[in-house]
């Protein structure tokens, strides 16, 4: 009996001196959230990946540069001095069956995968911060309520040994509150321990030094609406950060599998070529128009354009083709599992937040007055 006094008016102390710390706040919850993921070194990093995919989203779209090509023949070295040609070339291949816009598509689902994968960590992130922290007030202001409760059983002890000195009261009751004062002891020695191991876990989540102080924080400032069952699972279902990252991991593998097919087709080089050609005739001579001898010479000039297609079959990528669409089969496989559990994740949770609310109504309404 006594023990369970003992607790119940620890929890009553400990809801009122929570009300008390929310009042004394001075920044909120949501700003050090806020704070915190603005400095955190992980998610920082994340960006980065952001616009590195950003940058490769970019690459993606370049097209084939043409070239030049110029070429010069002389026969001179080998004796025939007549023998003279010069060429020069324009080159431009041009990628076909869609290989840019399939690059381009990879490129952009990878940018939104880093997106989404900036977004489950600062969610995961918020979650530990807020958790810690409520550890961590929880832990303060069960040390108070401990102090509290610490000082009645010595008060208690006290006028209970009077009492058996006068023979009010048997010894044994002195004993037992000498019990239950150890006991209480005992959880201020572990209160005051995880205190310090919820503070140094607040401060490795919040990116605080060790030399930091601890800011007084309060509530979110917002109020939180109460949805129904069947919203709150619409709305996992629609943002929910891994979900999301599986269905983008699943139109990836896709556009991955597309751009496989694409690449193990053929693209086409077109070509442009002028060439000039200058041949001396053996022994043969001709005259100047100013009268002089000279030999006569051979000079014409060509143009031709052509059109290269490698010979490729569908062999060449066939290894890409499969693994392209292992990645896409497994993803879906994911996507399709978490479609299948989210729905009963956010059941259980709502069931355990219903039976919270209505213990809190119960102590509220029917235990924390009458024990008050």
């Amino acid at each position: 009996m006594r023990r369970r006094v003992l607790r119940l008016s620890l929890g009553v102390l400990l809801a009122s001196a929570l009300a008390d710390s929310q009042e004394r706040a001075s920044i909120t919850l949501d700003d050090l959230v806020r704070a915190s993921l603005d400095r955190n070194r992980e998610v920082l990093a994340l960006r980065q990946r952001v616009a590195q995919f950003q940058g490769l989203a970019k690459q993606a779209g370049v097209r084939p540069a043409p070239s030049l090509e110029a070429e010069g023949v002389s026969g001179r070295p080998f004796g025939s001095a007549g023998e003279q040609q010069f060429s020069a070339a324009f080159v431009q291949p041009v990628e076909a069956f869609g290989k840019r816009k399939g690059r381009l598509q990879v490129a952009e689902l990878s940018v939104a995968l880093a997106q989404a994968e900036i977004d489950q960590r600062s969610i995961q992130i918020s979650y530990e911060i807020e958790n810690s922290y409520l550890s961590a007030v929880y832990e303060r202001e069960r040390i108070a309520v401990l102090d509290r409760v610490l000082q009645s059983l010595r008060d208690s002890q006290k006028l209970t040994a009077a009492r058996v000195r006068e023979g009010d009261a048997a010894p044994l009751e002195v004993q037992l509150l000498a019990v239950e004062l150890g006991r209480a002891d005992a959880q201020r020695a572990d209160a005051i321990g995880r205190l310090a191991a919820a503070e140094i876990e607040l401060r490795k989540i919040t990116s605080l030094r060790a030399a930091d102080a601890l800011p007084s924080i309060g509530p979110p400032t917002g109020g939180t609406a109460v949805l129904s069952l069947d919203q709150l699972v619409a709305r996992a279902s629609e943002k929910r950060p891994d979900l999301r990252t599986a269905r983008l991991l699943e139109q990836q593998g896709e556009a991955e599998t597309t751009l496989a097919k694409a690449e193990a087709r053929p693209d086409v080089t077109f070509s442009a070529r002028y060439i000039h050609n200058s041949t001396r005739l053996e022994n043969q001579f001709g005259f100047t128009p100013t009268g002089a001898l000279t030999p006569l010479r051979d000079q014409y000039n060509t143009l031709s354009v052509g059109v290269s297609v490698p010979i490729m079959t569908t062999r060449h990528s066939q290894g890409a083709i499969e693994a392209a669409a292992s990645g896409a089969a497994g993803a879906r496989l994911k996507r399709e599992y978490l479609e299948s559990t989210i729905p009963l994740e956010v059941q259980s949770a709502y069931e355990r937040w219903t039976a919270a609310v209505r213990s809190r109504d119960l102590f509220r309404d029917g235990v924390i007055g009458q024990s008050n």
